[in-house]
């Protein structure tokens, strides 16, 4: 029996399979905790598709550089403007080669508020105090650090909105505290 090359066409046409899956998108970073607002911040993300991906949306502006397009593994960057706190929803879409578009909602919580620090009690002993407090932020205290001179030393707190402290350190030693965006507070003691 004699095999037909048209035969071998139609079996091979009937083994392809049709892209219908839309691109997985993603933001890399921020990761969504916090964002230091007032500042032009730069976010970055990618998209996936095996038939490359063609072009992606940020809040409806195209932001995938010419050079990403038709990639299968594309990498995307835009500046985000955090004017206020509050929390804000990014839309990216994505369209593949095939025309196919996926879209993801990413949740963001703009922090425009420095934690506060409440020094609730101070004793001293000799050259050194013993503080007590704690600090407060609307979204999450990142860390509480004791400078003293030109030496920082972090104390160990879990990343809360309210955080209490005890410290002990000579006069003139500054507090720090910095919130999940970046912001920042500080007090001298006593």
């Amino acid at each position: 029996m004699r095999w037909h090359p048209l035969f071998f066409l139609v079996l091979l046409a009937s083994c392809a399979r049709l892209d219908t899956l839309p691109p997985e998108i993603a933001l890399v970073s921020p990761s969504g905790e916090g964002v230091a607002p007032g500042k032009g911040l730069i976010a970055e993300g990618y998209a996936f598709d095996a038939s490359g991906v063609a072009e992606v949306w940020v809040n409806g502006q195209p932001v995938l550089p010419e050079g990403e397009k038709d990639k299968r593994l594309a990498q995307f960057r835009f500046r985000l403007q955090a004017p206020a706190s509050g929390k804000v929803e990014l839309l990216l879409e994505a369209e593949d080669a095939r025309g196919n578009r996926g879209e993801k909602r990413v949740p963001l919580v703009l922090d425009a508020a420095p934690p506060r620090i409440v020094v609730e009690r101070v004793e001293r002993e000799g050259s050194l105090y013993r503080v007590y407090g704690r600090v407060e932020d609307n979204v999450q205290v990142d860390r509480v650090v004791v400078r003293v001179g030109g030496r920082f030393n972090p104390l160990s707190l879990p990343k809360e909105a309210t955080v209490a402290f005890s410290a002990e350190v000579p006069a003139g030693a500054v507090l720090l505290a910095v919130d999940a965006a970046g912001n920042r507070t500080s007090r001298r003691i006593p």
